[in-house]
């Protein structure tokens, strides 16, 4: 790391987050922005070189992984409804300037760009921008057309009252070495909610998903950030550099490998009008699931990453209403490792009864060499939520 300005490259968030957050506190200048007093540096650049190890295992940052899984989803099928979102997360209610839809969702400006309900305008025909980029990737893999923009001016300019405007403004998928990177454009980047919290989750993927579509590998994960900052009134910092000294850190991915997206294609249907269908049948399910509706055997998806998200939605309807033993019980079924340790440290901080410890079937599923230190993380968190 260099300060004032700050490149860091790393693996995944949990190679650096902490000393992201170190470095802003003694290095960042004091900004008051909104009335609110920041520590910001910028610029700033991360190089993620293995973005499928997304989900970050801090110690004290108490992550919402089932929320995480789940708004990446909701991104990916261009959703930007409040109601549906906010069922895994209520206090994203708080941003939605009371509408039905959010102004700035990245779903929606992703996949109709140039649509805003919330005030009945279209600039021009919507454009599926995620299509548009494998458009330009899969006919041309030199291409440097593969460009995603989210601020539009005709809905974000300072007449518009709004408290929802789009932090991330630019992408740019570029197909390098043989396999694909993503470049993204930051205007403001709070380091604990937005990058380190959400942004890595989300936009990673978008990143795999695109990958997986082409049938290439992975690259890199770049952040270019003009603003990286916390407010300095957010008790998060003291708290992260507290629990998180070396002897303490836990890095899921030391133990585990993230599970790779798949298309399970036997139909013979293209990739593509087989990746929609797969959302579209994602969120069929998920309300199902809602309702009390969906049956083991009703549970499946033909992308891995969805079919996954089924079990992960359904964890948490359980939870929800205190079912602990079936919310743990659809948690074990899900296959990516990644997921299914951060959701076990999710629910187990909730979980005050000990004899249900045993449903998390650690043992099984991990060899007595790991078992002992995800165990320690898993449970060792409890009162927390």
């Amino acid at each position: 790391m260099s300060f004032p300005y700050l490149v860091v490259e790393a693996s995944g968030p949990n190679d650096c987050y902490v000393g992201t957050v170190r470095g802003i506190q003694q290095n960042g200048d004091i900004v008051v922005s909104r009335e609110m007093e920041t520590k910001e540096i910028r610029p700033a650049m991360f190089i993620f070189n293995r973005p499928k190890e997304r989900f970050l295992t801090c110690p004290g940052r108490n992550i919402h992984p089932f929320f995480q899984v789940l708004e990446s989803i909701w991104i990916l099928g261009g959703r930007g409804d409040v109601k549906w979102i906010s069922k895994y997360l209520k206090n994203m209610e708080k941003y939605s300037d009371g509408k039905e839809e959010f102004h700035a969702p990245y779903g929606i400006r992703m996949r109709e760009y140039g649509s805003n309900r919330n005030h009945g305008l279209f600039v021009i025909e919507p454009i599926d921008q995620f299509q548009n980029c494998y458009d330009y990737l899969s006919s041309d893999p030199e291409t440097r057309h593969a460009v995603m923009s989210f601020w539009n001016p005709h809905f974000d300019h300072i007449d518009i009252n709004t408290i929802d405007r789009p932090c991330n403004i630019t992408f740019h998928f570029l197909i390098r070495n043989g396999k694909l990177d993503l470049t993204i454009f930051n205007r403001s980047n709070d380091v604990h909610w937005g990058l380190f919290n959400a942004n890595v989750v989300q936009f990673s993927v978008i990143l795999e998903s695109m990958a997986m579509l082409l049938g290439i590998p992975v690259g890199k994960q770049i952040h270019m950030i003009d603003s990286l900052h916390y407010y300095t009134d957010n008790p998060l910092t003291k708290e992260i550099l507290d629990n998180n000294k070396e002897e303490s850190r836990f890095n899921v991915y030391e133990y585990v490998n993230p599970h790779h997206f798949g298309l399970r294609n036997e139909a013979g249907v293209d990739n593509w009008s087989l990746f929609n269908g797969c959302l579209d049948d994602f969120f069929r399910d998920e309300k199902l699931i809602r309702e009390g509706k969906l049956n083991d055997a009703s549970l499946y998806n033909d992308f891995s990453y969805l079919r996954d998200a089924l079990y992960v939605a359904r964890s948490f309807y359980f939870y929800k209403r205190k079912d602990y033993i079936l919310a743990i019980d659809d948690i074990c079924r899900v296959k990516a490792n990644d997921i299914y340790v951060t959701c076990c440290e999710y629910l187990a901080r909730d979980i005050d009864d000990t004899s249900l410890d045993s449903h998390f079937g650690l043992e099984e599923r991990f060899s007595p060499k790991h078992h002992v230190v995800i165990a320690d993380y898993i449970l060792g968190h409890r009162g927390l939520v």
